[in-house]
């Protein structure tokens, strides 16, 4: 198992450094200095690799936002947490890594989609119904309609020329998006907490 996190973690860089396509099975052993016929028995070949290689980063992040979900009570410091971890982690998936998925492996992009509409709707539902609870957030909107909604705009961010066109950062864009949508679904009380939160991304 040590062998294989360590192909997955080398692959993940090397896919997100210089885009799925352009990487070979041989360029992932070279990298971690063993023999293609090891990498082979850890992997049937390229299309299992990268199918495996967004498998982990998955779990990765269902992992650390369970995380914080069990251990910060507030609804938009939570938010606000989970959030910053994302687009940290992100950068493990670059905008060309993201393309050549899209365009050369479906079934691995396929899974990144699942990913969003399922577990991340999820998250955010369970955020907006935390946050009417304790005052954060106002009731009258739906939460499922505003979650999907959020959720596809915010993914749009790596994936859009218009977007990427800007003058601004994926992480400046990103956080914008965000605090959009917080102050659209917060009450008084929520925009005290939006606005006593440092979003640069670099005070985690």
């Amino acid at each position: 198992m040590e062998l294989v996190s360590r192909v997955q973690s080398t692959a993940q860089r090397l896919f997100s450094r210089f885009g799925v396509k352009s990487v070979t099975m041989d360029d992932v052993a070279k990298e971690i200095s063993i023999s293609k016929k090891t990498l082979y028995k850890c992997f049937r070949d390229k299309e299992s690799l990268v199918l495996s290689t967004v498998e982990s980063h998955l779990r990765e992040n269902e992992a650390a936002i369970e995380k914080i979900i069990n251990t910060e009570p507030n609804a938009i410091e939570q938010f606000h947490l989970i959030t910053m971890y994302l687009m940290s982690n992100q950068r493990k998936m670059s905008p060309s890594m993201l393309y050549d998925l899209k365009k050369y492996h479906p079934k691995s992009f396929e899974l990144l989609e699942k990913h969003r509409s399922k577990n991340i709707v999820r998250h955010l539902l369970f955020n907006m119904e935390l946050g009417q609870k304790s005052g954060l957030y106002h009731h009258d909107f739906h939460p499922e309609i505003i979650a999907r909604s959020f959720s596809m705009l915010s993914f749009q961010v790596f994936d859009n020329e218009e977007l990427n066109s800007l003058n601004a950062s994926q992480d400046d864009i990103l956080i914008e998006i965000i605090k959009y949508h917080l102050r659209s679904i917060s009450t008084p009380k929520g925009i005290d907490t939006i606005n006593a939160i440092n979003w640069k991304i670099n005070s985690l």
